[in-house]
């Protein structure tokens, strides 16, 4: 069974369970693969956190049902598990446009989400840079942000964040405080702490964590890196589209036909000094990594 099946099998088992609560370590037993890089993958490739979903899917279902006056509102919003008619009424209209009440009028126009099917095309027609080294634990410290992945939400934070770190000196205050003979330099960390319902996730601009830490700029947490696998790609071209673009591809094209799954640990994020605009330049994205079950 190839990678697409293997999910597909696993989207099988959600659709199947939207009406309970979803075991996700099931649904990455059916995708073979931890759960970890199930829910990761999913959200990659779907462009939605799973929670995100199962959510939209149970109201969608929900939208059918009210349509053909086929249920109480009330039991409709406790077999969903929603509290109250009331909560269950806000989220219907938030992720449909329209009221339960308003959903059962005739001719009422129905915004739903339908199922997915996992499809993954691989181009192959532009060469992926990659290495796989081992490097022993350490730890990060630095400037948090809390972000999400969900609506590419991140993709704009991000950049702005740099902006912002950049232009209060905050950036600069990092540079005086790096250990000397620093691996890295100043540098993107995804933390290890993605909720798979909202996408939620803290960002950090940090460096290595110094042995003092009073140079610090105020505010900075530390990330720890675990010892272990990382598969390291290059990014070619100005940022923040040429990273981003390169995460995009890692997940949506080599992480289905590489043999490897994402392992315990931050996502990093290297940028070398130089023009960052130029079309010549060149980052590096970080990822721990594990050998997948049965490869």
């Amino acid at each position: 069974m190839d990678w697409q099946e293997r999910m597909n099998a696993a989207l099988e088992y959600i659709e199947g369970h939207l009406e309970e609560d979803v075991d996700w370590r099931r649904a990455a037993a059916e995708a073979n693969c931890s759960t970890r890089h199930f829910l990761r993958m999913f959200e990659a490739i779907a462009g939605q956190g799973p929670g995100e979903y199962v959510r939209r899917r149970r109201l969608s279902r929900a939208a059918f049902e009210l349509s053909r006056g086929a249920v109480k509102v009330i039991d409709l919003a406790l077999r969903l598990g929603y509290e109250t008619p009331d909560a269950f009424g806000r989220a219907f209209k938030r992720e449909l446009g329209l009221t339960p009440s308003e959903a059962r009028q005739p001719g009422a126009v129905l915004k739903t989400w339908p199922r997915f099917s996992f499809s993954v095309v691989l181009k192959g027609d532009k060469p992926m840079d990659f290495r796989i080294e081992h490097k022993e634990a350490f730890t990060l410290t630095g400037l948090p942000l809390a972000t999400s992945s969900a609506g590419r939400k991140a993709y704009a934070d991000i950049p702005a964040f740099w902006r912002k770190c950049g232009e209060n000196k905050s950036i600069e205050r990092l540079c005086r405080a790096m250990p000397e003979g620093s691996t890295f330099g100043v540098v993107g960390v995804s933390a290890d702490d993605w909720d798979h319902d909202s996408g939620n996730f803290t960002y950090l601009i940090g460096i290595e964590t110094p042995a003092d830490g009073a140079l610090l700029p105020p505010g900075c947490i530390e990330v720890k890196a675990p010892a272990t696998a990382w598969a390291i790609f290059t990014a070619y071209g100005p940022l923040p589209e040429a990273f981003q673009k390169m995460n995009d591809r890692v997940w949506g094209e080599w992480f289905p036909e590489s043999g490897y799954e994402r392992a315990e640990g931050p996502n990093l994020e290297i940028y070398p000094e130089g023009d960052t605009g130029a079309a010549d330049y060149r980052c590096a994205l970080w990822i721990p990594v594990k050998k997948a079950k049965g490869k």
